[in-house]
């Protein structure tokens, strides 16, 4: 037997029922994830690195993950992977990352710095050897991205230097611009989808610029996302969306239409090797009833795959569980950020790697 089968699942003479119900429960996971995951190959990634891993992003040919606690014994709170190995990335970072983009040629983030019970949120970049300060908000932001040579921030701030802004602003390498003044609470998400910027949130709508202000992305169908948006996600010419709603949704540029149903709602939507990847607090998915936390959808076939999932084992909040944060393409597979022990059935902690067929199609 494999040794994380016996480790994990070695019960001593004297134990509770509940003990042995949840231990039976984990190791029907397992086998189901092996038997599932054949079809692709699932891995560690690199080893003596720790954290919970809730944004990765690729940059100058490495993969960048936040949400570090250590490497290799030592305090980190950034890292970058290479294909072989983690490196430190943190020198003159204040803060935890919270969100991502590239911009002319540099990494920029969003960035929380906690001081006693108040913070102090910035926005920096990463020049491959440490970190530098731009500006000053206050609030977090949770999005970024680049379009027509200026960078756009979302979050929930509405000051950014001196400049008053309403939840989104857009940096010029000098100043702050404010970008209309109608959305009402906090963005969460944002996308460019043909030549147009979209935002999504804590407001039950995406809306999209129209060079002066924020209309809303229904359609004629009127259909209305039932929760927050976190995650868009370009694919197969449509604009995709997850969130705080129990279902993926795509945007044709007219009209909005259900994917699939998921029994909770997804955190991270990524796409690779023609396939778009979807990961978050669900457990079942059209591709399955034990999809846990992870699925596959392909538009050429409109068909769902489950890929053997991830599981988080112990807790007292959810035990034989877990989560999935972030999801990111690099170098032809899909690496899987969040809360797990086991992913696809092999003794896996935080962060995965998962190779498909496709890679080599």
């Amino acid at each position: 037997m494999n040794s994380h089968f016996k480790s994990a699942f070695f019960l001593p003479l004297t134990v509770s029922l509940p003990y042995m119900r949840k231990q039976i429960l984990a190791f029907s996971f397992l086998l189901t994830g092996y038997s599932l995951a054949i079809a692709q190959t699932w891995s560690a990634v690199g080893i003596g690195i720790k954290g919970n891993f809730t944004t990765l992003t690729t940059y100058n040919n490495k993969l960048y993950a936040n949400g570090i606690d250590s490497l290799n014994g030592k305090a980190v709170s950034f890292a970058c992977w290479d294909g072989k190995a983690w490196h430190n990335a943190d020198s003159n970072l204040s803060g935890r990352v919270t969100a991502m983009a590239i911009y002319e040629g540099r990494l920029y983030a969003g960035t929380t710095e906690k001081l006693g019970a108040n913070a102090i949120y910035r926005l920096m970049y990463w020049n491959d050897t440490l970190w530098t300060k731009v500006s000053t908000l206050n609030g977090p932001i949770n999005s970024l991205i680049a379009f027509k040579g200026s960078l756009y921030a979302g979050g929930k701030f509405t000051m950014a230097d001196t400049t008053k802004v309403k939840y989104i602003a857009r940096w010029n390498d000098t100043t702050w611009r404010a970008l209309g003044r109608n959305i009402s609470n906090n963005v969460r998400a944002i996308a460019v989808f043909r030549n147009n910027l979209y935002v999504g949130g804590q407001f039950s709508e995406v809306l999209k610029w129209n060079g002066r202000s924020w209309e809303s992305a229904i359609g004629s169908k009127s259909i209305r996302m039932s929760g927050w948006v976190k995650s868009f996600c370009m694919y197969n010419d449509e604009l995709y969306a997850c969130g705080e709603f129990n279902y993926l949704a795509k945007w044709d540029g007219t009209d909005w239409a259900t994917v699939g149903s998921l029994n909770d709602g997804a955190s991270a939507i990524a796409e690779c090797n023609a396939s778009l990847y979807i990961g978050g607090d669900f457990i079942s998915s059209p591709g399955g009833d034990y999809s846990y936390h992870i699925a596959r959808y392909k538009a050429s076939t409109m068909s769902w795959a489950c890929l053997g999932g991830v599981l988080y084992s112990g807790g007292d909040c959810k035990p034989y569980s877990g989560t999935v944060w972030a999801l990111a393409e690099y170098k032809g597979d899909i690496y899987i950020g969040g809360q797990f022990m086991i992913a696809g059935g092999k003794a896996i902690s935080n962060i995965a790697k998962l190779t498909s067929p496709e890679k080599t199609q």
